[in-house]
């Protein structure tokens, strides 16, 4: 009969003799592997954000250039609490630094929509 080793032989979570060693030791391991996880998260989520900003401020621009034909300018902002909920808001600058909402564009931004001749500055 094989005998199991000495040292794992009735190892639990309170004995000294098992692969991790005291509440110190169990916490830095915990702190280790969280800020592992954030390490790796970390460039996702700038990644997904960037990409959002870049579609935000493309379509806002069609959105300002179609329904804001006075505007100098477009500008986006990610709002968490807007009139629908969090999302991207285009704004367009009119000459005097003035800002109107244009458009609520959600949280991953697409491609703007067609709009008909009579829709323009609505």
């Amino acid at each position: 009969m094989i005998e199991p080793h000495p040292e794992l032989h009735g190892a639990d979570d309170d004995d000294s003799r098992g692969p991790v060693y005291g509440e110190r030791r169990r916490r830095a391991l915990r702190i280790t592997v969280l800020v592992a996880l954030g390490a790796l998260l970390l460039p996702l989520v700038l990644s997904v954000y960037g990409t959002a900003h870049s579609a935000a401020q493309r379509a806002c621009a069609v959105y300002v250039a179609q329904f804001d034909t006075d505007a100098t300018g477009a500008r986006v902002s990610f709002e968490l609490f807007g009139r629908t909920g969090a999302g991207w808001q285009c704004y367009s600058v009119a000459a005097s630094g003035g800002e109107t909402l244009i458009a609520e564009l959600g949280l991953l931004p697409g491609a703007p929509r067609p709009i008909d001749d009579d829709e323009r500055d609505a």
